[in-house]
């Protein structure tokens, strides 16, 4: 069997009712060097189970079973550290990759010396994985889109009325993932994307994003999130001053301002989420004291009326442009 030039992998939580199509599209794909490592994160159904039927007996994929249920991040850092391929990409169990996606973005990265490429993404309804979908970022044309720190975090920013980047799935060159000992943060259970690119970034990472649509993201009811209960802003709230420390003498000015601004978006949007959240639970004294924490969430009060003129605009043509540099 010839070495694999990508190592797709696979985190894997009480996905046995969909896993088995996100298997099939990693094997229709037109590049055949590929390895496909799935993380099985102590599921309580039947996941590994169904991945392994799926596989079909096909010696290029292989199942790992976490010790313990970590979240996407650790069981990112699992199947990395099982990887041999010269590139990482990564796949979530409930999506798929069209045929061509592998092909491609190897093809594109090479060409253009890239060590990160991220591809447009499919919008698809999670019971209707390979049915139609509508691009995310919609952009057409071939260009490649070249992404750097302050541009990435910018695209990542919260607030920001274009779709967030960190939605995106980069594909890795290896050795500069094992080069600069990058991983995803283990504690992060969202925007552990965001942060892992970021780092790559950090370090000097070449990124660019293709147009073509080759990802297929499930969009399940109701939001994109998959966290509920939480203050997702609160959660973010301990990345900053690691990565800072950690890339220290290293940032740009430009780098540096992107932080900050990220951060002070992002404490604003935890406190209007804080607001949001004591209200729904009629805790009003502390609705109020999470406006008074930081009274430009205010803002995020018109957020309703400014949504229903964004989806006329909408209907009128108008498609607000994406901001990546």
């Amino acid at each position: 069997m010839a070495a694999p030039k990508i190592s797709v992998v696979m985190p894997a939580y009480k996905a046995a009712a969909f896993i088995g199509l996100a298997v099939a599209s990693v094997r229709a794909q037109t590049l055949q060097e590929w390895e496909l490592i799935i993380v099985d994160d102590c599921s309580p159904d039947d996941t590994a189970a169904v991945a392994l039927a799926a596989a079909g007996g096909d010696p290029r994929i292989k199942l790992i079973r976490a010790e313990q249920n970590g979240g996407v991040a650790r069981a990112r850092n699992l199947g990395n550290s099982h990887a041999a391929g010269d590139w990482i990409a990564v796949l979530d169990s409930d999506d798929a990759y069209e045929p061509t996606r592998l092909e491609t973005l190897l093809a594109a990265a090479e060409k253009a010396g890239l060590d990160l490429i991220a591809d447009d993404m499919l919008l698809v309804e999670f019971e209707a994985l390979m049915g139609e979908g509508k691009s995310y970022l919609g952009h057409a044309g071939t260009e490649l889109r070249s992404v750097d720190l302050p541009a990435w975090l910018e695209g990542n920013r919260a607030g920001i009325k274009t779709p967030m980047l960190g939605y995106l799935k980069p594909m890795v060159r290896r050795q500069f993932l094992l080069r600069h000992n990058v991983s995803y943060v283990p504690e992060l259970r969202v925007a552990e994307d965001c942060w892992f690119v970021a780092d790559l970034l950090a370090y000097g990472a070449r990124f660019a994003i293709h147009p073509a649509p080759l990802y297929r993201y499930a969009v399940r009811p109701a939001s994109l999130s998959r966290t509920r209960g939480d203050n997702v802003y609160t959660l973010q709230r301990s990345v900053y001053a690691p990565f800072l420390k950690r890339h220290e003498g290293r940032l740009s000015e430009a780098g540096l301002r992107a932080v900050q601004r990220h951060e002070s978006a992002l404490k604003t949007a935890e406190a209007f989420e804080g607001f949001a959240m004591a209200m729904r639970a009629k805790d009003f004294l502390k609705a109020v004291r999470w406006l008074a924490s930081r009274p430009q969430a205010m803002a995020y009060l018109t957020r309703p009326v400014a949504a229903r003129l964004e989806r006329l605009a909408g209907r009128l043509g108008y498609r607000p442009r994406l901001r990546v540099g």
